[in-house]
């Protein structure tokens, strides 16, 4: 749940193909880029075609790209993404041919190949762009793509977010369920365990039973600010240091009490070293707005004050 093991991990494979069947919307008919890409695609098939003689407005080039997950095997199949990198109108309705997709090493995994649909954005929601698209299992794997979770007898473990406690609350949990193996914490999100050798015949029972550990992280240090929705999210434990505030009619101090200055104004005393969530109840109880709240926040951060790390999204 907090960790994930090294060596897992996607990989992203990427081609350049051609779209067809776009009715006058591919690329302009003086693309080179174009030209040479479709007689290079019929001479596959023995016709022998100069680029200089080809006219179509109904292809387009494109880029072919995918993560594709770990631990996939030959002939399983997943979803593509499709773009234009030429001046087609839209690929809306065209058939990518197949394309073959390649890793960083250059090595093929998988073609691609079938008719393109709209592109969805993050919300499952239709994008506005023409241009891109999607084809959902569109490619098959050719080649296996293996992920190597042992190496040289050891696993490495991957914290999700790197913390110091939390890494050495990992290494102690795992050193008191296998007291056979040889842990090391090797920075803030690497940990690295040894199977034990009357193990390493069967390293999958053992990374199983690696997982089923049970560790308490710790607690967060971050207060995470969502400015353009208001939402604040801090860690149980974030606190605040020594510091007075004044807003309008409303003082804060974390240390003294203020003399009443003004018949309207009004006090609020908060312990020193007390946490962002009492802080930001406080501030709500009294009817302070959250986006005076989150200036607060950042204003207090800004003074030294926030014994934690501010991220404004």
């Amino acid at each position: 749940d907090i960790s994930t093991f090294g060596g897992v991990r996607e990989n992203q494979l990427m081609g350049i193909g051609l779209v067809t069947g776009l009715a006058g919307r591919g690329d302009s008919a003086n693309s080179e880029l174009l030209k040479k890409a479709l007689s290079n695609l019929v001479a596959n098939f023995g016709f022998n075609v100069e680029a200089g003689d080809i006219r179509s407005r109904n292809c387009a080039v494109v880029t072919v790209s995918c993560e594709v997950p770990p631990f996939l095997r030959a002939g399983e199949r997943f979803s593509v993404r499709v773009s234009s990198i030429g001046d087609a109108r839209s690929l809306s309705g065209g058939v990518l041919l197949q394309t073959a997709l390649v890793a960083a090493n250059g090595v093929n995994y998988a073609v691609a190949q079938g008719p393109i649909l709209p592109a969805t954005g993050g919300d499952g929601q239709r994008t506005p762009t023409a241009t891109v698209g999607r084809i959902p299992d569109g490619a098959i794997v050719e080649r296996d793509i293996i992920s190597e979770v042992v190496s040289d007898g050891t696993v490495s473990i991957l914290l999700r977010n790197p913390d110091f406690v939390t890494a050495s609350s990992v290494a102690g949990a795992i050193r008191q369920a296998f007291p056979d193996s040889a842990v090391t914490s090797a920075d803030a999100a690497l940990i690295q365990v040894r199977i034990p050798e009357e193990r390493i015949a069967d390293p999958i029972s053992f990374i199983a039973e690696l997982e089923s550990v049970n560790v308490t992280p710790a607690a967060s240090g971050k207060v995470v600010i969502d400015a353009a929705t208001g939402i604040i999210i801090f860690g149980e434990q974030v606190r605040i240091g020594k510091v007075a505030v004044t807003y309008k009619g409303v003082k804060v101090s974390t240390q003294s009490y203020f003399q009443d200055v003004s018949a309207d104004s009004r006090h609020v005393l908060v312990e020193e070293t007390a946490t962002v969530d009492q802080l930001v109840g406080i501030l709500q109880e009294i009817g302070m707005e959250t986006a005076i709240i989150i200036g607060l926040l950042r204003a207090i951060d800004r003074a030294g004050s926030l014994y934690g790390e501010l991220i404004v999204m």
